[in-house]
């Protein structure tokens, strides 16, 4: 009961400093984990909820965090599904705010549906999940990503161009715009890979991504931003490293000499 009454305080918490900040906050997308209450216990409910794995409980479901989005932001949305059985329901709850007139923003659609780097190799939601959203939801842009782990000062494998090839084969054919979520830490080494990949389609772009303990290096942001038109990355930093690379990359277009970034 206590643990009940928690999450219901936690959820408040979240709307009161929600309402509070999201106007000052420079993101441009806002994210949800999602996977269903109780997922594959015999008291899995198929309700869409907010839960980062191994989470399978919480009081805060997909409906309110979208509710409260909805009503406090006019930022873009992202799922990020930890489950497929999250998707279907998730897309219905937005095909019905959708029709309602209440969803006028950009939404993505989140899962790692390919083996990536030191990534698990039980992925099998690629196939389903694709198909889902093109049944329910097809103007959501696709994030859909690799498996990875990374682990600070062990030998660390990168994407390879099979991976990339293997993705472009999936996703080839669609019609969605694609932004394609990549572990930053791992990218300038793959990076003739990821070149590769943008230059498939018009509709690519990437989603640079830190792990919270990713030594992220601004010298490899800064080499993929000058690399790239604006408008081929998204990036999903954390402090201090984004405040980093903004102010160097707000000085304009740079040129490495050395170890520094000068204009």
């Amino acid at each position: 009961m206590m643990g009940m009454w928690l999450n219901s305080f936690l959820f408040f918490l979240f709307f009161c400093i929600f309402k509070m900040f999201y106007d000052k906050c420079n993101a441009m997308v806002l994210e949800a984990d999602v996977t269903v209450q109780g997922l594959n216990t015999a008291n899995e409910t198929g309700v869409p909820i907010m839960a980062h794995p191994p989470a399978i409980y919480s009081d805060n479901t997909l409906q309110q965090w979208l509710e409260t989005v909805l009503a406090s932001s006019l930022k873009g949305i992202k799922l990020d599904f930890k489950s497929l059985k999250a998707v279907g329901p998730s897309l219905d709850l937005l095909r019905q705010l959708t029709e309602a007139g209440r969803v006028r923003r950009p939404v993505w659609v989140n899962a790692d549906i390919l083996r990536g780097p030191n990534g698990s190799s039980s992925v099998s939601v690629l196939c389903r999940f694709l198909t889902l959203v093109q049944e329910k939801y097809p103007e959501a842009t696709l994030s859909p990503g690799w498996t990875t782990l990374y682990v600070p000062l062990f030998p660390n494998s990168t994407y390879t161009q099979a991976m990339v090839e293997k993705m472009q084969e999936l996703v080839g054919a669609l019609p969605q715009r694609v932004t394609f979520p990549v572990r930053a830490v791992m990218v300038r080494a793959a990076w003739p890979h990821f070149s590769w990949l943008l230059g498939q389609s018009e509709r690519y772009s990437l989603t640079l991504w830190q792990g919270a303990s990713d030594p992220v290096s601004v010298d490899d942001l800064l080499y993929i931003r000058d690399n790239t038109a604006a408008h081929q990355v998204y990036y999903d930093l954390f402090e201090p490293v984004l405040s980093q690379f903004k102010d160097l990359a707000s000085r304009g277009r740079a040129i490495r000499r050395g170890k520094s970034w000068v204009e």
